[in-house]
């Protein structure tokens, strides 16, 4: 009878451990992630579809000007890449800050590589214009990832 309440008890505690999210209450050594998620509700935010087409205009102005390609400067690789847009990834536009948005844009280079630029846009009085452009990934590596450091998001070298 002991024996069987003894395996009863280890029954339940190992039904309510397995029950339980363990994972959350371990703390992560690294916690990286590729790209920043939403974290200003507050803010008022811009629409996807408003961050999307002002990023599109932008690239659109600045390709025009430059024979239908987006010039893109690479300090990593020290060169310009000539880039034609693939796609803005809409399921990656973010809020950063009450002024400052996030967007991930592939885009395909003269030789045929994937280029993933990062693109940071400023609300500057309901207009949004581009802040920066950072190559993120080549061929579908990234050069860094992101971490929340405080309140912000900040670029974290890319555990390669």
């Amino acid at each position: 009878m002991y024996r069987l309440k003894v395996l009863l008890v280890l029954a339940v505690i190992f039904c309510l451990a397995a029950a339980v999210d363990l994972s959350a209450a371990i703390p992560q050594e690294h916690p990286k992630q590729e790209h920043p998620k939403q974290e200003h509700p507050s803010a008022k935010p811009v629409s996807m579809g408003t961050l999307e087409k002002a990023i599109k205009d932008q690239i659109g102005e600045k390709a025009k000007a430059n024979g239908g390609k987006l010039p893109v400067r690479d300090d990593v690789l020290n060169k310009t890449w000539q880039l034609e847009l693939v796609r803005v990834h809409t399921d990656k536009l973010t809020q950063l800050d009450d002024k400052t948005y996030f967007a991930c844009v592939d885009f395909k280079a003269d030789d045929g590589t994937p280029v993933d630029v990062d693109f940071y846009m400023k609300n500057e009085n309901g207009k949004l214009t581009l802040a920066d452009t950072t190559v993120h990934k080549l061929n579908g590596k990234p050069r860094f990832n992101y971490e929340k450091k405080g309140n912000y998001w900040e670029r974290v070298k890319a555990g390669n």
